[in-house]
């Protein structure tokens, strides 16, 4: 009796699984891969720990100037030996959505980053992945599944090497920074409907606003100011028109940034973005809102070219008539610094030994 007892008891323990185990090697395999000199600082576990996620890490950009953390990153990490390699894409099935769910739900503040690491258990075969679950990574996934097809590029592996490791950190600090200003961004979506009223109305308040310019009423400087209040509507929902022309329908800022960033055609609307965000509320000083229009200049031609290109729509039409001339003060200040130039002996030696300092009065906004 008491040998069946035993023998009822020995099947009632939980056993490793296969799984687990990969899990657990793919933890220490990415722990030891990711040797940093203080670079990146991990807190990962395995056998679920923490729901959704399997730690995170502490990255410090420089720690020889600093050991504060400049950024947390959020992970999940899988082991696994199922996968396909095709023309040096790596295929893997992620078969459970919550990670990816978690961080778009923005539950955590932080990214995060998914690793796969194959043959976690093979010494000398592992190889390490990642992929950063950005905005528009995010909403490439169908939710309405259970799973998802990961596949990564060559540029996402991480090899055991210093200068893998080094590549990866440099990754890291542009993510950080991308994620940094992605926080400021709307997360609502936008529908295409709606940002066509918003860039006709703000459309028409500036070529009003140009109008004004050319009866004598009021200054540059002030027309620019009433202009500039303007221009932050008028992006964001280009932007968002620049993501429904790539097939998408409800867009938020967050994403039309992302997919902006990352096409050299369009890459101009998320640097303007970016400048209006850094004015924020702020209240140009007297003379700075006309140098801004003369910065922002150039990207109300480029809008107003994308809008006819790829919406079949005519505004600012009359930009042509924004005076493009440079001001008193501008214009004495360059025949200053040319004429102590002009007057200046350039002999190749001398320049050796001497500095040239050319200070402007007038701040700029960057």
């Amino acid at each position: 009796m008491q040998s069946n007892n035993n023998e009822l008891f020995r099947n009632r323990v939980a056993t490793h699984t296969e799984r687990s185990a990969e899990d657990q090697a793919a933890v220490s395999t990415l722990e030891n891969f990711l040797k940093s000199e203080g670079k990146i600082n991990p807190n990962f576990a395995a056998n679920d720990k923490w729901p959704n996620t399997d730690g995170c890490f502490e990255f410090v950009s420089n720690p020889d100037l600093s050991r504060c953390p400049d950024q947390n990153f959020v992970v999940q990490i899988k082991g696994t030996c199922n996968y396909t390699e095709t023309n040096g894409i790596i295929s893997y099935s992620l078969k459970n959505l919550g990670f990816p769910g978690y961080i778009a739900c923005e539950v955590t503040a932080d990214p995060g980053i998914l690793f796969v690491v194959l043959n976690p258990e093979r010494r000398g075969e592992e190889r390490v992945f990642w992929k950063y679950m950005s905005p528009g990574y995010i909403n490439s996934i169908d939710f309405n599944n259970k799973s998802t097809t990961i596949k990564f590029s060559p540029e996402e592996e991480i090899e055991y090497t210093e200068e893998s490791v080094n590549r990866f950190c440099k990754k890291l600090e542009r993510i950080m920074d991308v994620h940094l200003f992605l926080r400021k961004l709307n997360r609502d979506n936008l529908k295409e409907k709606d940002a066509l009223k918003i860039v006709e109305v703000r459309c028409e308040d500036i070529s009003l606003e140009i109008e004004r310019i050319k009866s004598g009423n009021k200054s540059r400087d002030n027309i620019s100011r009433r202009i500039i209040n303007r221009l932050y509507d008028l992006c964001y929902a280009t932007l968002v028109l620049n993501a429904v022309s790539l097939g998408y329908t409800d867009v938020n800022e967050k994403l039309a940034w992302e997919l902006a960033q990352f096409n050299i055609e369009t890459k101009y609307l998320s640097n303007f973005l970016k400048g209006l965000k850094y004015i924020g509320s702020r209240i140009p000083d007297d003379g700075q809102s006309e140098r801004l229009m003369l910065k922002y200049y150039n990207y109300l031609w480029e809008i107003r070219r994308f809008l006819n290109c790829k919406f079949n729509m005519k505004v600012l039409e009359n930009l042509e008539d924004f005076p493009l001339c440079m001001d008193t003060l501008d214009t004495e200040y360059y025949e200053m610094v040319a004429s102590s130039i002009a007057a200046t002996d350039l002999t190749p030696g001398l320049l050796k030994k001497t500095r040239y300092y050319i200070q402007k009065k007038t701040p700029f906004f960057i």
